[in-house]
């Protein structure tokens, strides 16, 4: 009986003793004390004067993309419900936004149409993908004509599937063209019904159209 209990008391005391030199160990040698948790990530930043890429992609904390910055070449296709369309505008360089969820929402196109120079700023509806507000702004290369101007648009109504168009009625146009300045507001089909305008001269006029596009009341004549 008494050599097991000093059987007893010794594994004891052995058990005390590795605990104590433990506790003194670990902070001297923490990798052998790993902890079930796990370790912050860990911040990397950087500070560069000068940042030449063709293309760079803003990604959010679980990788989705949120941001692209690209070159007419890198410039991506839009994809739509996980099918890739080609862009309306083509050899565009800029900005595309994408939401939480990886859709894309909107961007910053610089181009070309015909031979001007045109710079688009678009957001986008994503329930069913059509540009919603764009504001817009295009010069010919000798000068003789420019145009700045907002636009406002429908949504297109919902439609499973495949995209045939992201173009909706367009129901408002504000433009100062070759300095016209005019407001446009349409119908649900996109018919011009009021346009208020005052032109280059400082003359100012209103303006009611039926749906057939004939002026129907006209004040400032």
């Amino acid at each position: 009986m008494a050599t097991s209990l000093n059987r007893l008391t010794q594994f004891l005391l052995a058990v005390i003793a590795l605990g104590v030199w433990g506790l003194l160990l670990k902070p001297h040698m923490p990798f052998l004390f790993s902890e079930a948790q796990a370790s912050p990530r860990k911040e990397v930043s950087a500070t560069f004067d000068t940042l030449t890429a063709q293309r760079i992609n803003i990604t959010d904390a679980s990788g989705k993309t949120r941001l692209i910055i690209a070159n007419s070449e890198r410039f991506p296709d839009v994809e739509i419900r996980g099918k890739v369309y080609p862009r309306s505008i083509h050899d565009s360089a800029g900005l595309l936004f994408f939401d939480a969820k990886g859709v894309e929402t909107g961007g910053l196109g610089i181009t070309k149409l015909r031979d001007d120079d045109v710079a688009n700023l678009i957001f986008d509806y994503t329930y069913q993908p059509t540009d919603g507000i764009r504001m817009t702004k295009q010069e010919s290369p000798d000068g003789a004509h420019w145009k700045a101007g907002f636009d406002v648009f429908d949504r297109r109504p919902y439609q499973p599937g495949d995209i045939d168009s992201s173009q909706g009625a367009q129901r408002i146009s504000l433009t100062d063209e070759n300095q016209d300045a005019n407001l446009v507001i349409s119908d649900t089909s996109g018919h011009p019904r009021v346009r208020i305008g005052v032109d280059k001269t400082g003359k100012p006029s209103i303006e009611m159209l039926g749906s057939d596009g004939k002026v129907t009341y006209r004040a400032g004549d």
